[in-house]
């Protein structure tokens, strides 16, 4: 960090929070010789909470990705070879869509190991982005099956000339529901993420278990086991009624439509979530106006300009910003004050703020104009 003359402008960046703001390194103490003195808590480099909350959503993702994946490929082969003996293509199709799954879930876990490789000097972020990427292919992927699902159910409408063998139908469809029963739950987030409820959530440090949620390949993959359910359900309930009613087989395609619909609908929301971190879009758990506000409440803050929100991955939330402050000001103390704040009350993964003088201000500027509501 630098400072200059009057008028000169003054910037900071603070890569990550520090675990307790009143010691972040009470306990990395013990590790180091007493001759090592202690670095600024304000150093760029602080090994902070928002990394290790990141290293353990990292290792819960992966565990859940793994222990998905030996499902899903168990779950496939009985799918596989119980649809072929029942000549069910409800069946056969919900087996095929068990295999993108679990592609999607390789894809995932690749990922997720892209995500962890350090930044370079071409990518100075790292390669966070390939998580969201691997989700947005993820989805991608079912979309183009579910239409040839749809493409195959219609064929059958049109050429009704087929034969079902209802009672192992039956048993793999009974089979199925089970097996994705048990992959909901496995990819299911169990954690609250605090981002949603208020900024005093965010001095406690989550589990392993809730830092979960917001990972993008854990939101997508489950997005894929619910509709696996859903579709195991209607094949189930498919199966059944041409068990009862064999005149009814018509049942077998039009359950693929109900399917189809379904899927298509799991998959808008977390498609959404996607665009808005691929266009470099404000976190809507995160107000500008109120992240505004907190910064201008601050003593001898004049004024805000510059003012940027936007996200890194699901959870990871960067934040830049000019700040006006009264001359007589000491620069660094309110530098230091409200990179506190602002790590204290919401859940940065990064900040960069940058002190400004009154009289290098430019009245009219465009680019320092706040954003249109």
């Amino acid at each position: 960090m630098t400072t200059m003359a009057k008028g000169a402008e003054k910037t900071s960046l603070v890569n990550e929070r520090g675990g307790k703001r009143n010691n972040p390194h009470k306990e990395n103490r013990s590790e180091k010789s007493a001759n090592v003195e202690p670095v600024s808590r304000y150093h760029c480099h602080n090994h902070s909470e928002a990394y290790e909350e990141r290293k353990g959503e990292e290792r819960q993702a992966k565990k859940k990705l793994y222990l998905a994946s030996t499902i899903c490929c168990i779950f496939m082969i009985a799918e596989v070879v119980g649809g072929h003996m029942a000549g069910s293509l409800a069946v056969m199709m919900d087996a095929s869509h068990v295999m993108v799954d679990l592609m999607s879930f390789l894809i995932s876990i690749f990922s997720l190991w892209l995500s962890s490789k350090p930044p370079n000097k071409r990518f100075t972020y790292g390669w966070h982005r390939a998580e969201i990427l691997g989700a947005f292919l993820s989805i991608i992927v079912i979309w183009v099956v579910t239409g040839i699902l749809t493409f195959l159910a219609v064929m059958r409408l049109w050429h009704p000339h087929y034969e079902i063998e209802s009672t192992v139908m039956l048993i793999t469809s009974a089979c199925a529901v089970i097996a994705n029963i048990i992959l909901s739950f496995t990819l299911h987030p169990k954690g609250k993420e605090h981002l949603h409820h208020g900024h005093k959530a965010h001095h406690c440090r989550p589990s392993d278990s809730e830092q979960v949620l917001n990972n993008a390949s854990i939101r997508a993959a489950f997005v894929h086991a619910i509709g696996d359910l859903f579709q195991s359900l209607s094949v189930l309930i498919s199966a059944l009624i041409i068990f009862f009613k064999p005149e009814y087989k018509i049942a077998d395609p039009i359950c693929t439509f109900v399917f189809s619909v379904l899927i298509l609908a799991t998959t808008f929301t977390i498609l959404r979530d996607i665009s808005v971190v691929l266009m470099e879009g404000s976190p809507g758990v995160l107000p500008y106006d109120e992240v505004k506000e907190r910064i201008l409440a601050i003593e001898k803050v004049e004024s805000v300009h510059s003012l940027h929100l936007w996200c890194l991955t699901m959870n990871q939330i960067l934040l830049s910003a000019h700040i006006v402050t009264v001359d007589a000001a000491d620069k660094q103390q309110i530098l230091n004050k409200i990179t506190e704040v602002l790590f204290d009350t919401h859940h940065f993964y990064a900040v960069t703020l940058q002190i400004e003088a009154k009289a290098d201000q430019k009245p009219g500027c465009v680019f320092c104009q706040d954003p249109r509501d």
